[in-house]
Order: structure tokens, then sequence, then C-alpha cells
């Protein structure tokens, strides 16, 4: 038997937890590998190589007995070991920082490539010992308009780095994901742009698998929009048997898809998380799984998708004591993603969001709310979502924003 070893995300599409071991007939090379992956897990077909070329996806590699395969033939025999079933046909995704030129050890592919089959990884680490690994999401493919790409540099430009190390984060610049630049812009209903999210979530999950695997290393993500979450709910998903999302957010981006309707992936973000559909992969989440926190704008689903704690709610008990609310209904054993949209703030102060609220919280109220959250030592991921630099082009905004960010990541707000 062949034993393949697939990344995070395609063990959930697959719904297999550890390796996958397959009957191979004839000679044993990636192509007959593939062949048999694909046939024993068809949902599998298109997400390695393409449909119609039979080429190795970008962003996609193959590695066994320490050997980068990617670039040889296709029909070229594997490696006796392989064949045997001594040692495992690896595909991962590209390393973080790496190139084609690079070979990584035989520990570091077995650590990128089995993220998520050890139940460690979602052991909760001290606060003061967190790593934050600050990642660029440079394509915002589930907005409602493009446009708005490589804002993540605007938060290098306001030093986001410096200043949450500077307040004693430990905190490091891993650059940007890598997204295909060919990706759809389209207004056919009912998502704009698909399948152009699908695959920025599939790139970002990939991405961010590694640090996930590594108790007290906290993937922070910038730049993105709000339809990003999907993605990275899925792959702690793979690294945890138990996780919730706390979504913070002036919306509550339920909106269900409308076959006669183009919407924003980012809009329906929400309903995406907890319902089963073409559009995501894996198992839904459950409503009670899913807290939107600082709302204005109310649920359009019929019950609402998620549990909530409004606007007026976090006003009424304080911003902390709504943070303390919202941890206390979440299972001590849970992973939690911490996803805020910088929407929740008014638009008086806070034009330079995607979509300004004239009902919203103040900066103070945010960083109380914020601060409170991160000292939660179950928090395994953090995405800042929806900044439009377009609109802030002193980068005044995005300075305040920075600030924020700096006080309540370092549990200082």
């Amino acid at each position: 038997m062949i034993r393949v070893v697939l990344p995070a995300h395609l063990r959930t599409i697959a719904k297999v937890s550890g390796e996958v071991q397959l009957a191979v007939e004839g000679q044993v090379t990636q192509r007959s590998v593939l062949d048999a992956l694909e046939a024993q897990y068809p949902m599998l077909s298109g997400t390695i190589r393409d449909h119609v070329t039979q080429k190795r996806r970008p962003f996609v590699r193959f590695f066994a007995c320490e050997q980068d395969l990617s670039h040889e033939s296709p029909d070229a025999p594997l490696p006796d070991a392989v064949a045997t079933g001594a040692e495992p046909f690896l595909v991962v995704g590209a390393i973080a920082g790496g190139s084609d030129s690079l070979r990584p050890t035989r520990r570091q592919l077995l650590a990128t490539a089995t993220v998520g089959l050890s139940a460690s990884a979602s052991e909760p680490v001290p606060v003061r010992e967190r790593v934050y690994h600050v990642l660029g999401v440079p394509l915002r493919t589930g907005s409602l308009y493009p446009g708005n790409e490589d804002d993540a540099q605007a938060y290098r430009a306001a030093r986001l780095i410096e200043r949450l190390q500077s307040a004693g984060c430990k905190a490091v610049d891993e650059g940007d994901v890598q997204i295909p630049t060919y990706l759809p812009h389209h207004s056919i209903p009912p998502i704009r742009s698909w399948p152009g999210p699908r695959i920025a979530w599939d790139c970002v999950g990939q991405r961010i698998g590694p640090y996930l695997g590594e108790p007290g290393h906290l993937p922070v993500l910038i730049g993105c929009d709000c339809s990003i979450v999907v993605g990275t709910a899925q792959a702690l998903a793979a690294t945890a048997p138990n996780i919730h999302v706390l979504y913070i957010d002036g919306d509550f981006d339920d909106a269900p898809p409308d076959p006669a309707r183009c919407q924003s992936a980012a809009s329906l973000a929400v309903w995406l998380l907890t319902h089963r559909s073409p559009f995501s992969a894996g198992p839904p989440l459950a409503s009670s799984q899913v807290t939107v926190i600082g709302w204005s704008d109310p649920s359009r689903s019929e019950p609402p998708a998620a549990r909530s704690i409004s606007l007026a709610e976090v006003r009424r008990a304080g911003p902390a004591d709504a943070a303390r609310q919202a941890l206390d209904a979440i299972p001590p054993s849970a992973a939690i993603l911490l996803h805020f949209d910088i929407d929740v703030l008014n638009k008086n102060e806070m034009p330079a969001a995607y979509f300004p609220h004239a009902q919203g919280m103040t900066m103070p109220e945010v960083a109380e709310l914020l601060g409170a959250l991160l000292k939660d030592p179950r928090i395994r991921i953090l995405e800042i979502s929806e900044y439009a630099s377009l609109r802030d082009l002193d980068q005044r905004y995005i300075a305040g924003l920075v600030d924020l960010l700096s006080r309540s990541m370092a549990g200082r707000a």
C-alpha cells in the first residue's frame, strides 16, 4: 500500500484524519498515485492538479524521502521507499518564505504536512508566551468591489510589527500569503467572483496550518475581507476537535445565498460558516459555535445563524464584561478564532472601513473589548478585516488602528 500525507485543508475535504493508504496498480509514479487518490476520494479531483492539463496546481509541492519531486516528470518512478510503503508521499503547500530551490528537512516537511494530526496543538499556552505571526492577504476576492488589494502594506507602513515589539509582544512579519493573481472578477449570482473566494480561503488555510500546529504560535491576518473567516475556521477545525468563532462586526454577515442576486462572499461569511453548502468544505459549525459581537445591522437569516451580543448589549454591560460573557459561554477546551472587522467602529472614528457604520463603537470601547478577549489563552487566530487604504490616503486612520492593536495585543488596553 502507498502512504500519502495530505495538508490539513485537503484532509478536511476528503474527511480523513490521518495518512491515506492507496492500492496502486503497476508502476508507482506521481500520476498513478494521484489517479488512485482521486479515484478513492473524488472530492479531491482538481484540488492538487488541473482537471484538464493534469499539471500540478500552483502552491502545491510533492516530496518524498527528503526530495522535492515537484518538477519531476509525473511518469517518473517514485523512490523505492514510497513504492514499498516504508516512506510516505507528501503533498504540501509552498513552505512559508521558501522557494522551489530550497529543500526543507524531513522534520520540517512532516511538521508542515501533518498539521492537525496531533491534538496537542490545541492546548492553550500562556498569553505572555505567544508569538504573533503577521501575514498579509493581498487579494480581497470576497469583497463586493475590486480595488482594495494590498491593504496589508498600510499596516506595515504604520509600523505594526515595530509597535507590537515595542509593546513587549513577540511578533514576526511573515510576508503575504501567496494567492494566484488570475482569480476571476464577475457579478454572476449567487456569489461575486466565485470560485475566487474559495481559492483564497484554501491558500490562507494552507499557509497558517503550520503555525496552528505549534502551541503558542498565533497567526494574525491583515488586509483581508470578512469571508476569509471561512478558510481560517476550516484550518483551525483541522487542528482542534472543538472550535469557536468570535466575530466582532458591525454587521451580522449571515445573508443566505440568493440565486437571483449577486452578493459578496463577505456578506455571507457567517452563513457559510454555519450551513452546509456547495461553497465551503468540511462540516458546518453549529450556531452555538459562532458569536457575533457589536452588530448594529441585524441578522438577515431566520433564525439567526449565530449567537450574538449586539452593540446595545455591549454598551449596557460594558465592553470588558461583554467579552467575559462571550468567553464564559465557550467550552474550556475550545480553540477560538477571533475575527475583528473594523466596521464595528463608528464612521466618525473610522471612516476608512470598507463599509463605515453610522452607529458603532468608539476606539476606547473596541480597545477594551479586544484587550479582554485577547487575554484568553484559547485564542488561536486573530484576523483584522475590511480596512480600506483608498479611504485613508494620508494614513491617519491606520495609525490609530495600529495603536489600538498594539495596546490590545500586548494586554495594555
